[in-house]
């Protein structure tokens, strides 16, 4: 985005804050310390892949890719080279890479996200332009795909989500679309918020993409200060009926699931036994500074991924959780990463306290029939590999 559209932006999400209320909603846990664990999670493996000299853990984004044969990649984004590495995700070893240009009218500015379709279909995320990038193995474009309606559309925030695509927020493939969950960034107009679609779903078949999903107005309505993008953050996954989206947003308790033919939401209950009210900030938005709105988050519990896994037929739901009495100057990462366990109808089976976020890359997390793999970040050690710590479920 340029500078000259920056300060419309910013411009406009003042205009639309400016009317935000002092009133403070708290969102409670109608379950907070009733449930019961049977189950919690138990690490039984690793895997280290060893990274050259232009690759750093942490990745923006990852995925697994399955090929036709049954052989499974470990593919990750390095934003240095704009490539896509691919490793071997068994026997540990690097295969190839895949490199875009980041310049010229080829050139791929703002690869952040990506979905490898096959070898022949690959689609790049390009955060720059907002524009879905169609390309084969051999970095030819195909085509090109804007995610935000007209160009010469100076207001399009306004109308069409922004992304953030991560391993735990992927492109979600369907037998004819995929799907692609973002965000509102600012607080949200009350005048828009029935209407603002943040979901884009792109046809295989047509490469026109249609807008669904919008924020529970319960939720985000009645002018209450959910300031940064974090707070409106939507994790989804796919239902496995393949009908439905399971949707987590980070002030809920609750779950919801879409429909995708009818567009209609259902609620069910997927919080923590430890989790307390989450609360909105208690300034107007133009008034909070942001330190003021990272100390918040700090202080309060924020739900995040979303992960199916079909091996053990439960649901995995992150919880990034409180620390009430943080001093000033508490860093988000020092928030402690819990995964709450569900079974498949989402009855609650247990959590698990695995560290902090420092310590944990929990946005590079996915599942396989070994278990449910997240990011270890080391201390201390070179950047010299890429670790992933799996976890199973053990009866208590």
């Amino acid at each position: 985005m340029n500078l000259k559209l920056s300060k419309i932006y910013f411009f406009i999400l003042l205009l639309s804050t400016a009317c935000t209320n002092n009133s403070v909603v708290k969102i409670a846990n109608k379950n907070q310390g009733k449930l019961k664990a049977s189950v919690k999670l138990e690490k039984i493996d690793e895997k280290k892949f060893e990274l050259d000299t232009c690759t750093a853990p942490k990745p923006e984004f990852t995925e697994l890719f399955n090929t036709m044969n049954g052989k499974i990649y470990f593919t990750f984004l390095n934003n240095y080279n704009n490539s896509i590495y691919f490793y071997d995700y068994n026997s540990l070893t690097f295969e190839k890479k895949i490199t875009w240009k980041k310049d010229g009218q080829e050139g791929i500015l703002g690869l952040t996200g990506y979905h490898i379709k096959s070898l022949d279909s690959i689609y790049l995320f390009d955060k720059s332009k907002t524009e879905i990038i169609l390309s084969n193995c051999k970095n030819i474009i195909l085509n090109k795909i804007s995610l935000r309606g007209s160009k010469n559309d100076l207001n399009w925030f306004l109308h069409y989500p922004q992304y953030y695509p991560q391993a735990v927020k992927p492109f979600i493939q369907t037998a004819h679309e995929i799907i692609f969950s973002g965000f509102f960034p600012g607080n949200i107009p009350e005048s828009i918020i029935s209407d603002f679609k943040f979901t884009a779903r792109l046809d295989f078949n047509t490469n026109k993409v249609k807008f669904s999903n919008t924020y529970p107005k319960a939720l985000y309505g009645n002018n209450y200060n959910w300031n940064e993008e974090f707070f409106k953050e939507v994790f989804s996954d796919l239902h496995p009926d393949g009908d439905k989206l399971v949707l987590s947003f980070p002030i809920s308790h609750d779950l919801y699931l879409v429909n995708l033919n009818t567009g209609e939401y259902t609620k069910v209950y997927g919080g923590s036994n430890f989790a307390g009210a989450i609360s909105s900030i208690n300034k107007q938005p133009k008034k909070t500074s942001k330190d003021e709105v990272v100390l918040h988050a700090v202080r309060n519990d924020e739900y995040s991924a979303i992960k199916y896994d079909k091996f053990r037929k439960v649901y995995y739901r992150f919880l990034l959780k409180a620390i009430p009495q943080a001093p000033i100057n508490t860093e988000w990462k020092e928030k402690p990463v819990a995964v709450i366990i569900m079974d498949e109808n989402f009855r609650y089976l247990g959590e698990t306290v695995i560290g902090k976020i420092k310590n944990w890359n929990w946005q590079d997390s996915f599942v396989t029939s070994e278990g449910l793999n997240i990011e270890y970040i080391e201390k201390n050690v070179s950047e010299k590999y890429l670790t992933l710590k799996i976890f199973t479920i053990k009866k208590i």
